[in-house]
């Protein structure tokens, strides 16, 4: 077999590597810098997303949990042109390291929030939570 069908197979595999793919979806940080004390509801939900669950505090007040990927900057997905040249230079060889590590830096990237609103369904209390041992911003 020739090198050049070598390198082609190689490729077709690696082309699929999901390290590369992992590094290229990873969403950017979520925005949060609206969501304040008397937030409406539809707000938070239009920058977070449908909440996981809806439930009530101590006191009937309605309170949904979110959950949300924040990501690294737009920056940090030049990690993937290293990433492919791993992969091809390896011959694929690489996925074994690069992709366990997209995906413990995909959960650290998950975050939660609790929000508790009034009747007018006005955000009067938020708390963010970090997945834990991780470094990246919610």
């Amino acid at each position: 077999m020739s090198i050049y069908k070598t390198i082609l197979i190689a490729l077709a595999f690696t082309i699929q590597g999901c390290s590369v793919y992992q590094a290229a979806i990873q969403p950017g940080p979520v925005d949060l810098s609206g969501i304040v004390l008397g937030t409406p509801r539809y707000l938070i939900i239009a920058k977070l997303g449908q909440p996981k669950f809806e439930d009530k505090d101590a006191s009937g007040h309605k309170q949904d949990y979110f959950e949300y990927t924040s990501g690294l900057d737009e920056a940090s997905k030049t990690r993937v042109v290293p990433y492919a040249l791993a992969d091809v230079f390896t011959f694929g060889l690489a996925e074994l390291a690069l992709w366990p590590l997209e995906e413990v830096a995909m959960k650290a990237a998950t975050c939660t929030a609790v929000a508790t609103y009034d009747a007018n369904l006005k955000l009067t209390s938020w708390h963010l939570r970090k997945k834990e041992k991780s470094n990246l911003p919610c």
